[in-house]
């Protein structure tokens, strides 16, 4: 009989992490999607300078969204303890304070990237066209970064309660919004006039911005539920609860920005291999993007769900999470184990003809893999720590296993020990799981259940 209701209970849970998770995994899907979709406009008008000029415009773009991390992270944190603590006033305070400060360190970091668009434009050392397109297409989206943080902020404060199905659906119809309007601005129609290159821009900075009030509108009907006009007139700023969102955030938001900087690192050491090794490096890397789409929605969901039952006291559920969210995440790498391994081959296949590249692709996948299973660690117990406010252990075990760890020894396996290509993904296997080990023995401490926030 125990042994049975331990099973539905286990269900349940699962069921709950899936409930959470499924929106965060089809919002990533969307967004592939829709990218492709916006690539393939501006791709259409004919000018290559633009294509490169989009690259460019929207990888700063994203380095600025990162920092959205500042605020998203705390409010998680912070708003699913309060719900798990059934304290109303305490999730409207901090719900109120996080959009707050979204807005305003967004409009702060779209002034002064904007002020100095042009000198960081001059980093990539592009010709003048690219560079004329890039300007104008960054100009034009900085517009919206503020409401782009009111958005992201948005969906933390929604997800943090346990509905991650409206901020999905919210980003569905802004990214529809976006797909609609990139033809017509671009192109022309009806009473519209054909814009070019800047309607591109227009149609991403105009969906961000409606979405945003679309948010702000769902928030007010399942969080505030006052008018308009009181929300306006009660805006006060309380910078106790904006310190403990950002003293939370703080150590995420340092992780987020130092993964793409170790990547660009990863890729000029890699570099040293060759032409091909980059090629090869660059595939697999977007092959292994398809295994985070699911553990994406499950960091985030043992997030929510730690932060709930933490604030309910109910350290026993809190543990049960957790061992489920490693049961699915390590169901998710054994999907996934099958193709990278035995059809790894086939898959880079898929991708390019050349022999060099497949043949070193093929080693990418399965050497890199042997490592990348342990993510699971990093995952899920990362997930637990942010839902508990204690965002300093993932941090360091992140910053110690790929800045100490794997770029030194990338370098030395590839380059003094001459083992190549095959060194650096070696390098990479060996950071995850020494990024494993660091985060479960700092878990297994057990001081994140009784953390502060």
């Amino acid at each position: 009989m125990i042994i049975v209701l331990n099973e539905v209970i286990s269900k349940k849970r699962i069921h709950l992490i899936w409930k959470l998770a499924w929106p965060v995994m089809l919002s990533q899907i969307l967004q592939t999607l829709f990218e492709i979709a916006d690539m393939y406009f501006i791709s259409n008008i004919g000018i290559i300078e633009a294509v490169a000029a989009t690259g460019i415009s929207t990888s700063i773009i994203g380095v600025l969204i990162v920092f959205s991390q500042l605020i998203a992270t705390g409010t998680i944190a912070l708003i699913s303890r309060k719900t798990g603590e059934n304290d109303i006033d305490g999730v409207l305070n901090i719900s109120k304070q996080a959009l707050i400060l979204a807005f305003i360190i967004g409009l702060i970091l779209s002034v002064l990237i904007y002020i100095y668009s042009q000198n960081i434009i001059n980093i990539f050392k592009v010709d003048k066209n690219v560079e004329k397109y890039a300007l104008i297409y960054l100009k034009i989206v900085l517009l919206s970064i503020p409401f782009i943080f009111l958005n992201l902020t948005g969906r933390a404060v929604l997800q943090a309660q346990g509905d991650a199905k409206t901020p999905m659906i919210i980003f569905a119809l802004m990214n529809i919004l976006n797909i609609i309007l990139d033809p017509a601005l671009i192109y022309g129609f009806l009473i519209i006039p054909k814009i070019g290159y800047s309607g591109a821009a227009i149609a991403t900075a105009t969906s961000n911005i409606i979405a945003s009030f679309f948010m702000l509108y769902v928030i007010n009907k399942k969080v505030f539920n006052i008018g308009l006009t009181n929300i306006i007139r009660n805006l006060q700023i309380n910078i106790h609860i904006m310190f403990r969102i950002l003293k939370i955030g703080f150590y995420s938001a340092i992780q987020a920005i130092s993964r793409p900087i170790t990547g660009l690192v990863m890729y000029k050491i890699a570099n040293y291999a060759g032409t091909n090794a980059v090629a090869a490096f660059t595939i697999g890397v977007k092959m292994f993007n398809l295994v985070f789409i699911f553990l994406t929605g499950l960091n985030m969901s043992i997030s929510v769900l730690t932060g709930q039952n933490l604030g309910k006291k109910d350290l026993n559920t809190v543990e049960e999470v957790v061992k489920d969210g490693l049961k699915l995440a390590l169901a998710n790498m054994i999907v996934f184990l099958i193709p990278y391994f035995l059809f790894a081959k086939q898959l880079m296949m898929f991708f390019t003809s050349d022999i060099s590249v497949i043949n070193i692709g093929v080693n990418y996948l399965r050497i890199t893999y042997v490592g990348i299973v342990f993510v699971i660690f990093p995952i899920v117990y990362g997930g637990a720590f942010v839902g508990a406010g204690d965002t300093a252990p993932p941090m360091v075990a992140s910053l110690v296993a790929n800045w100490i760890f794997k770029i030194p020894f990338a370098y030395i396996f590839s380059e003094i020990l001459g083992i190549g290509a095959n060194g650096v993904w070696l390098a990479i296997s060996l950071s995850v799981i020494f990024e494993a080990i660091i985060v479960t023995v700092w878990f297994k401490k057990g001081k994140w259940k009784c953390k502060e926030v």
